[in-house]
């Protein structure tokens, strides 16, 4: 027995996620605006009275036309009158640049309101004009600021100025963070005005009534709440607060260049009581005051809120006869808005609500693999709540729709479908490369994965996509994005997965006339995977008609492109069901994978092409989920997999599953009619005989079974080939062949068998272990031709984990055991584990000692977890002949009042 132990010490330092985001593809922080100067003078807008005031650079001295004195500034309140009808007004000008008519080098200007002069042309009362701009010497060539918009900020160090604030610690009353335009002359007419001192985001009673308590963000302080639902801020003032005396407006903003028009930008006055009944409007509602200085305030956003990270500030708007300004405070935290399942108008909500422990808060689960014969299952950590995880979705989904979101961030259906597109590296350098070769130089082996933290923090910190990934790995990183975000989510596994490549929904086999597998030239190579991992997703469907909403298939994995991009779905999953393959998006591709026909084509005389064998019900078996308990994955053989093959289609070669497939037929190609041919056999062959299951390392038998049901004596000529597969159904390298001819007597049974010794594949066996033997018989007196293919996969040794401490707290070190036994006869080299569990910052690798020959090998490692609930463990083990050997276990962490642990201690 081989023991070891090790003791790796790392800190995960999470991504600048925040400094990449401002910095990449910032329209507005280009180079552009530090080229040329305006060419203009702007137009500036009255705030308090809504009057345009147009500067006029004619002179009103005695001679009006001549430009070589100095410039006034001259203001018409009445564009419609003769232009020699204005108001001349008092201008002290101080020289702050050598050449005050410069435009490069723009003058502030102070107007005396008092006229100069009495004029009878005076004929409307006279209105107070208010002009503000900042002191600068130079403005850059650039969009015009918004001067009628009190929010916008003022131009800075010679253009606009738009990234967000810094983010800093999550202090409960953070510094003041004043954002106004201070003038020592108006001290007496904001002295009655209450400042905003301090903001407490009541993180702790927020993220409670919000379901979103776990997000790291929140234990560290931040704030985190789901959209269609209230959330209270506490605002402290630097005295007593009275709304009669002060008109306060919270300004919320979200990404590099908020707008109006995009959504992006949200002002809403503080109100007494809510007074409107909008379901699509932010409202404030002053909810009560607590102590004499401090307020809450309800803030409800809509339930179409834009999902994103938002930005606050509170202003308080000074208005007087005077100068209306807005004395304004920034909030230092951001504030994350998520979709949200549990509000009733939202388009993700969801009915059954103790699911939701599951499909949105449970932050492990297992993705299934193997074969229909064999189910598998892979432990997975989706991460959901760590460090990053959910800056890092959200930057994902801003990315895939190139950082130029606006109300489609507002959108499940839109959101979803771009999560599809950006998970996957394809034309748009998305998160995962994919990789079937068995080739995994310069990256990750996609068994070596336990989990999705890993993958997307290498990805936002590097910049650049990660290698290597796979159908499920693809899955996972999907549920863990659209978990974090707050929509519903499911991993799928489908079992002998039809990979559809011309759209006619069958799966097109062909055998040339030496009776071999081969691909016409004019035909795209089509397949059936042993497994394919997708996801599903919940929301409701207003782009479909009414009763298409609920479950909807996308899939990351990288296959057929739809509109340009390796991109699939949302489709709906009744619509698979009753084949409406008309209804976006990508649906006839998805009905194909669950319920195509397997058709077998053979080159008769003349070299044509006919149809010898059609099989309903080859396609879409045991398509499997993790059962909904809301809890991480346990030994002991507890009943974690539901099937749910009967929400993807009616029962095979039912009349209502040949309805929904000949309608999905003629949705794709109405020209084209459904061929369903039967041959007639005197010959019936019963395929490949159940084996029990075959241990790694064991040799095995492949016999094929038939019976001759007619009266007269049949030849039968065959040929039986077994070789490794990857599990795409891609050939990999051949085991063994062998030739038969077999005389078979009237009503009589035969069989033909291959014996495989496990040296003529040990050499020869992929990651996945998986193998595909086929026969392709004739009877040679009738020309009856038969194809027959079974895939099957040598079962691995288990990774064992034993949690040795009898209890388990948060921020106090546990112990547990690993173990694994080699069943070669051979060493095991170039051995590694990957570890997944309570207090380890992503994914934990380590590189361990080969193991000897039909020996155990040992391990202990200490966790220090850092949250309380059920946790999973996860380890995978690898080695240069034995891939993905996996095993999990659980463990009920409990509170503790130590600060959190962020170190993985192993030894």
């Amino acid at each position: 027995m081989t023991y070891e132990t090790w003791s790796p010490n790392r800190r995960f330092n999470p991504p600048s996620y925040s400094d990449y985001r401002r910095l990449r593809d910032d329209r507005l922080g280009g180079s552009m605006y530090n080229d040329t100067g305006f060419n203009r003078v702007p137009s500036f807008r009255n705030r308090a009275y809504n009057i345009p005031v147009n500067i006029d650079i004619n002179p009103t001295m005695s001679n009006p036309r001549s430009t070589d004195n100095v410039i006034p500034v001259n203001i018409d309140r009445n564009p419609s009158r003769s232009a020699d009808t204005f108001i001349p007004v008092n201008i002290d000008r101080t020289s702050t640049v050598s050449n005050p008519r410069s435009i490069d080098s723009f003058i502030p200007v102070n107007i005396d309101r008092t006229p100069a002069v009495s004029t009878p042309r005076l004929t409307e009362p006279f209105v107070p004009i208010n002009i503000e701009r900042s002191p600068v010497t130079t403005v850059n060539h650039g969009t015009a600021p918004d001067y009628s918009n009190p929010s916008t900020r003022p131009l800075e160090n010679g253009g606009p100025t738009f990234s967000r604030e810094p983010t800093v610690s999550f202090d409960r009353f953070p510094r003041p963070a004043y954002d106004d335009d201070y003038d020592a002359a108006d001290d007496d007419v904001s002295s009655n005005r209450a400042r905003v001192s301090a903001i407490d985001i009541l993180s702790e009673e927020n993220s409670r009534q919000h379901h979103t308590e776990k997000y790291d963000a929140v234990q560290a302080g931040g704030l985190v709440v789901r959209r269609g639902q209230p959330f209270n801020l506490m605002l402290q003032f630097d005295r007593k607060f009275s709304l009669k005396k002060n008109t306060l407006r919270l300004v919320f903003k979200t990404g590099s260049n908020p707008k109006p028009g995009k959504g992006t930008h949200i002002q809403c006055l503080l109100q007494s009581e809510r007074r409107t009944t909008s379901s699509s409007e932010w409202t404030a509602v002053l909810k009560s005051r607590h102590k004499e200085n401090s307020v809450v305030v309800s803030v409800t956003p809509p339930a179409d809120c834009i999902v994103a990270e938002w930005r606050l500030t509170v202003e308080n708007i000074v208005s007087n006869s005077v100068k209306p300004r807005a004395v304004k405070y920034t909030l230092r935290e951001s504030i994350f808005i998520l979709f949200n399942p549990w509000c009733r108008e939202d388009d993700v909500y969801f009915p059954d609500v103790s699911k939701l422990d599951e499909y949105v808060l449970n932050d492990s689960g297992v993705i299934f693999n193997g074969d229909a014969k064999y189910v598998g299952q892979k432990p997975w950590f989706y991460g959901q709540f760590e460090t990053g995880i959910l800056e890092a979705s959200l930057f994902c989904v801003q990315l895939g729709f190139d950082s130029k979101f606006g109300y489609a961030m507002s959108n499940p259906t839109r959101v979803s479908r771009i999560i599809s597109k950006i998970v996957n590296f394809n034309q748009d350098n998305g998160v995962l490369v994919g990789n079937w070769s068995g080739d995994y130089s310069g990256g990750k082996s996609p068994s070596s994965w336990n989990g999705s933290v890993a993958i997307l923090r290498e990805f936002v910190s590097s910049k650049r996509p990660v290698k290597w990934g796979q159908c499920f790995t693809f899955a996972g990183i999907v549920t863990t994005i659209c978990r974090a975000l707050g929509i519903p989510c499911r991993t799928i596994t489908n079992f002998s997965s039809a990979h559809d490549t011309d759209g006619n929904i069958k799966i097109d086999i062909y055998v040339d006339a030496n009776r071999r597998e081969v691909v016409p030239p004019s035909q795209a190579r089509e397949s059936i995977w042993n497994f394919h991992c997708w996801n599903e997703v919940w929301m409701e469907r207003r782009d479909l008609p009414t009763g298409y909403g609920g479950w909807q298939i996308i899939d990351a994995t990288p296959q057929e492109e739809s509109s340009g991009f390796n991109q699939c779905g949302p489709a709906s999953l009744k619509a698979i069901k009753e084949g409406r393959c008309e209804l976006l998006y990508d649906t006839p591709f998805v009905f194909a994978e669950v319920n195509a026909d397997k058709v077998v084509w053979a080159r008769g005389e003349g070299g044509k092409w006919s149809i010898v064998s059609l099989d309903p019900s080859a396609i879409g078996k045991k398509i499997s989920t993790k059962v909904p308990d809301g809890l991480p994955v346990r030994g002991g053989g507890a009943r974690i997999r539901e099937d749910i093959t009967d929400e993807y289609k009616f029962p095979d070669a039912s009349l209502r599953e040949r309805l929904a497939v000949k309608k999905a037929s003629r949705a794709r190609d109405a020209g084209a009619p459904y061929i369903n041919e039967n041959s007639v056999a005197n010959v019936r062959f019963h395929g490949f005989v159940d084996r029990n299951y075959v241990t790694l390392g064991q040799d095995f038998v492949v016999s094929f079974s038939f019976t001759n049901t007619g009266g007269a004596a049949r030849t039968i000529s065959a040929k039986m080939l077994c070789e490794t597969v990857q599990y795409t159904g891609v050939r990999d390298r051949i085991i063994k062949q062998q030739s038969y001819q077999l005389p078979v007597s009237p009503r009589s049974n035969g069989e033909m068998s291959m014996e495989v010794p496990a040296s003529d594949y040990l050499h020869k066996v992929n990651e996945n272990a998986t193998f595909k033997v086929s026969v392709v018989a004739e009877v040679l007196e009738t020309g009856q031709l038969v194809t027959w293919d079974d895939e099957f996969r040598l079962l691995k040794p288990e990774m064992g984990i034993e949690v040795l401490s009898s209890s388990v707290e948060v921020n106090k070190p546990f112990q547990c055991r690993l173990r694994f036994q080699n069943p070669l006869n051979t060493i095991l080299r170039n051995c590694s584990i990957s570890v997944d569990g309570p207090g380890i910052d992503g994914e934990f690798d380590q590189r361990i000692s080969d193991v000897a020959p039909k020996t155990e090998w040992v391990a202990e490692m200490t966790m220090t977890p850092k949250t309380a609930g059920r946790k999973q463990i996860t380890v995978t083990f690898n080695s240069d002949v034995i891939d993905n050997v996996s095993g999990s276990a659980d463990v009920m962490v409990s509170t503790s009042s130590q600060k959190h642990g962020h170190l993985f201690h192993c030894f």
